[in-house]
């Protein structure tokens, strides 16, 4: 039958072995021979475990191979190791199986330690006992085979069941097992028929949980008298440990009972890992408060759950929980603290879609979530993904009656610039919006539109820069907001190598000098070092005419690929690496009062004042929670209140003291030499421009004193 007209059923068999595992682990403790596994076809991984008359297996060890297998086919729980596919012959048996390896070598294998370790384990144990479980009380069998080498872990860290070659009806006394090995696991009343008679439906597959604990923490077990010492078994578990190998087979608890004990507080099943894991398989029939409440908390509890368990199972429900739940934004947290342990390709295959389908929610919420945090997954989005699925979603953003969605639809641009086509960057953002959003009633939106325009130059057409920047950079060279000033200098500097030097000495200065009369101080001294320093590079190819052609070689590149700064052009490197304004903005709409201030204080650190937000205004923790929102626009008003005539303090502009407008240490090692004492990006004043500096003074002198001349002879 086996064998019908002679053909060889196993050539049939779907999946192709590989290596083989567990030669130590099921070494004369189990008729099978485990091997990774792939289908032929498909690729798709399993686990091959075979039983072959050509590895030494006898008739006995194949009619108890068959009797595993057909019940490995019919029992179905997340304890149970998972069937995939069989074959039988006369002289083998296959069975494929979920991927897994042997008990033994995921503890070897597990990396972590600590809490992160010994919550692993307590889910194992945990799993093992609820298995059993379930045999015992649910199914009404015995396993009659329970140690570390019927367990096996897969890929997602769940303890399995397996190894049924010994299954039986709860109330038929167990046949002896093949292996000699496997004696040492039987319990005492296998060998004493006095005791059997107190035996209990699950008193021999308690015991072996007992053997399984001792495994655990001891290694392999040699003799069963070594069960009597406790070794490095942690003191949470002894008490239970010596129930599950108590002599007496009706002292052995329930493992039913023993689930329930030890999950409440503070047994050893209570623990985050095991409450995240519960709550998961739980959620569909968790109250909205609860999983609110849940979701909340859970990166915190990731702290305390293994990589391996949090890729491959809690990963997967999270998502599952946002797809076929109502989970919503509350997930990006946990999902974004996972997704940070994840390869490329896993990350694509598995987060990207959930992130795709958040964009397309009107959830301004989980927009904020996703803008704040696109810096940490923009990497794992392809090109084609950027362009066709997510900016048409994040492009409503810039037109959001929300400023605040304004503010971060804006600076993600500067992580998705690299990846836009010329259509999505060149004609919709910088044509369409951000030479609007240059005017925008909310000064930091201003501010940071001119800044990652600033910063997104080198990914543009030239075309288009010669179209926008300065342009852009000269209207806000007027704004009454101190920092867009400033930000427009920065910018102008940053951009330096696309403009002609005919440009720079017909258009650029020109556009400059006004600055340096600004009646704020920082604006003054900003514009002066920007103007000191073009007329610095106008200096030196006027003195050598060859450099012209470098100075211009960018002018209209389109390789995005920043280079290191020449000599003439390290005045303008602390300008590149300018931040982004902070500013908290209020969610109030201004609509009706474009210059209308957000409120005045003396301290510069006072927390934002409270205002009236609509049903559709993000929540405060999620303002707080974002570092680029610090405190409110502070504008002082003088003497009347038109948008002309009002001065911002600089004093209390928004600017963070500590950082200003460059990280100076990112600047030295970008340029690859010092910078001025004063920290600022800016090469000190006897740099390169010392000399210009002092002419320009001599020259001031000798202007006012002629003046004065003039003056003195006309009026007598």
């Amino acid at each position: 039958m086996w064998g019908l007209f002679g053909k060889d059923a196993t050539k049939d068999f779907p999946y192709e072995l590989q290596e083989r595992l567990g030669l130590v682990q099921l070494e004369n403790k189990s008729v099978w021979h485990l091997y990774n596994g792939k289908h032929k076809t498909s690729g798709d991984e399993v686990s091959v475990f075979t039983c072959d008359v050509k590895d030494g297996a006898n008739d006995m060890q194949l009619d108890i191979a068959r009797n595993s297998c057909k019940k490995l086919k019919t029992l179905r729980h997340p304890s149970i190791l998972t069937y995939v596919a069989s074959v039988e012959t006369d002289k083998s048996v296959m069975v494929a199986t979920e991927r897994v390896q042997t008990l033994g070598e995921a503890l070897e294998n597990l990396t972590d330690r600590g809490p992160k370790r010994d919550n692993y384990i307590a889910w194992g144990i945990f799993q093992v006992t609820r298995g059993v479980s379930f045999l015992n009380n649910d199914a009404k069998l015995k396993h009659n085979n329970i140690n570390s080498a019927s367990v096996f872990v897969n890929t997602c860290g769940d303890w399995k069941i397996s190894g049924l070659e010994y299954v039986c009806p709860a109330q038929q006394v167990a046949t002896n097992k093949l292996m000699p090995s496997l004696d040492k696991y039987q319990p005492p009343e296998s060998k004493d028929l006095s005791k059997q008679q107190f035996s209990t439906d699950w008193s021999t597959d308690i015991w072996g949980v007992g053997c399984l604990i001792w495994e655990v923490f001891n290694g392999t077990l040699r003799s069963m008298e070594q069960l009597g010492t406790l070794g490095d078994i942690p003191s949470a578990l002894h008490s239970v440990y010596k129930e599950c190998v108590a002599a007496n087979p009706k002292k052995r608890p329930n493992p039913n009972d023993l689930v329930t004990r030890l999950r409440r507080s503070p047994g050893y099943f209570k623990n985050d890992l095991i409450d995240v894991l519960i709550f998961l398989e739980e959620i569909q029939v968790k109250e909205d408060a609860d999983k609110s409440r849940f979701f909340s908390s859970l990166s915190g509890q990731l702290d305390n759950c293994p990589d391996v368990v949090a890729r491959g199972k809690i990963l997967p429900q999270l998502i599952n929980a946002f797809e076929f739940g109502n989970a919503g934004s509350s997930i990006l947290a946990p999902v974004f603290k996972i997704g940070k342990t994840l390869e490329s390709k896993e990350y694509q295959e598995k987060v990207v879609p959930c992130l795709v389908k958040l964009f397309s929610s009107n959830d301004r919420n989980a927009r904020f979530k996703l803008l704040s945090q696109i810096e940490n997954f923009v990497e794992h989005l392809s090109n084609k993904v950027v362009n066709d699925q997510v900016f048409p979603k994040i492009e409503s953003g810039f037109l959001d009656s929300e400023p605040l969605i304004r503010e971060k639809t804006v600076i993600s641009m500067i992580h998705l610039a690299p990846k836009l086509n010329y259509s999505n960057l060149d004609e919709i953002v910088i044509m369409k919006h951000f030479t609007r959003l240059v005017r925008d009633e909310q000064g930091g939106i201003r501010t940071n539109t001119i800044v990652c325009l600033g910063k997104i130059a080198q990914y543009l057409h030239p075309k288009t820069r010669q179209q926008t920047l300065l342009t852009c950079f000269a209207r806000s060279l007027k704004d009454p907001f101190p920092p867009s000033r400033i930000a427009a200098m920065n910018a102008i500097a940053a951009t330096q190598q696309y403009y002609t030097l005919q440009e720079t000495a017909g258009r650029v200065l020109p556009v400059l000098c006004p600055a340096t009369g600004d009646p704020e101080k920082p604006v003054r001294d900003q514009a002066f070092k920007v103007v000191k320093g073009f007329l610095s590079k106008m200096e030196k190819v006027s003195e050598d005419p060859s450099l012209a052609e470098e100075m211009e070689k960018e002018v209209g590149s389109t390789n995005p690929v920043a280079t290191a700064a020449a000599s003439w052009a390290t005045w303008a490197v602390g300008a590149v690496t300018s931040k982004f304004y902070k500013s908290s903005i209020s969610t109030q709409s201004t609509a009706s009062n474009s210059t209308s201030t957000s409120g005045s204080t003396n301290n510069s650190n006072a927390p934002p004042s409270s205002t009236s937000t609509n049903s559709s205004s993000i929540d405060n923790q999620s303002h707080r929670s974002t570092s680029s929102v610090l405190k409110p626009e502070k504008v002082s008003v003088s003497g009347n209140s038109s948008e002309d005539s009002r001065t911002e303090s600089a004093a209390a502009d928004g600017w963070d003291v500590d950082e200003g407008w460059q990280d100076s240490t990112d600047v030295a090692t970008a340029v690859g030499k010092g910078l001025g004492d004063d920290g600022d990006g800016w090469q000190d004043d006897d740099g390169d421009w010392g000399s210009l500096e002092n002419r320009f003074v001599e020259t001031t002198r000798f202007v006012a004193i002629l003046s004065f001349i003039m003056y003195f002879l006309l009026n007598c």
